[in-house]
């Protein structure tokens, strides 16, 4: 990442770093995104390499946790992590043609669901990405689950590689990192008691898993050649408003503190308060 400032007062000023370096390394590992930058950066000791020019500068930090570097980036190597999927709710895939290109970029990136609250799938994460995760303790993170079952996870999201879910989300919680959940109901797919055993099933994974969204699949009129799905109605919204209250009743009643919420839609169509 090429430097663009460096601020007067800072470590990097200090060791003589200039605007038009670029970060190179931090403890032998070459530099991927500001991530990188802001973990080391909270450190008290670790070695930097920085290139300038054609020439490689070698550092070691050595400073007290709250003092900083004090580095602004150019890019902070953040370009979006596509998605593998092909989900049958997608709301990309139904949106009309002729818009503008950026609302049909598909992105799911761990990264940009810790710094912006994003929902990803965790079909796309190389085992590099695991142990980044685990060893920057990236929490908490935002995940769409939509059904703990591996068999339908995969059709729903139309990908072979959906299916390991519940196992990434028990490592990721057993390394103490928070998982805000994601369940998108499709009738006749994922709700009813499909929708139960998927909540229990991430009960069991609390209080690493400190909540469940449920809210409804968004149609639109541009689903040509897409899966064939149905809304959710008034009878199936007042459904499951009660099953979940049922749920949220028992997980009380047993001490487990995980929060379920239904979204807005579903008491709207339901028509309750």
């Amino acid at each position: 990442m090429k430097i663009c400032e460096v601020s007067p007062g800072g470590i990097g000023e200090e060791i003589g770093l200039l605007p038009g370096d670029d970060l190179f390394e931090f403890d032998g590992r070459k530099v991927r995104d500001i991530l990188d930058y802001i973990f080391f950066d909270s450190r008290e000791s670790f070695s930097m390499t920085v290139r300038r020019g054609e020439e490689l500068l070698a550092f070691e930090i050595e400073k007290d946790e709250e003092e900083t570097l004090g580095l602004r980036f150019s890019d902070n190597g953040l370009k979006a992590m596509s998605c593998q999927n092909r989900c049958i709710f997608c709301f990309v895939d139904q949106l009309p043609k002729g818009m503008r290109r950026s609302l049909y970029v598909k992105d799911d990136d761990y990264r940009h669901s810790l710094i912006y609250g994003n929902y990803v799938t965790l079909t796309n994460l190389k085992p590099g990405d695991t142990e980044r995760i685990l060893a920057y303790g990236l929490s908490p993170l935002y995940v769409s689950v939509h059904t703990a079952d591996p068999g339908l996870r995969r059709r729903m999201l139309c990908n072979p590689k959906a299916g390991e879910i519940v196992g990434q989300l028990r490592t990721l919680t057993g390394h103490g990192i928070r998982i805000h959940a994601q369940i998108v109901m499709c009738p006749g797919w994922n709700d009813g008691e499909e929708l139960l055993r998927t909540l229990r099933d991430l009960a069991a994974l609390s209080p690493g898993v400190v909540s469940v969204a449920v809210v409804p699949l968004g149609m639109t009129a541009h689903r040509e050649g897409l899966e064939p799905l149905a809304p959710v109605t008034e009878e199936i919204a007042a459904r499951t408003l009660d099953d979940v209250d049922a749920l949220r009743r028992e997980l009380a009643r047993s001490g487990n503190p995980l929060e379920v919420w239904c979204s807005d839609e579903f008491y709207i169509r339901a028509g309750r308060e």
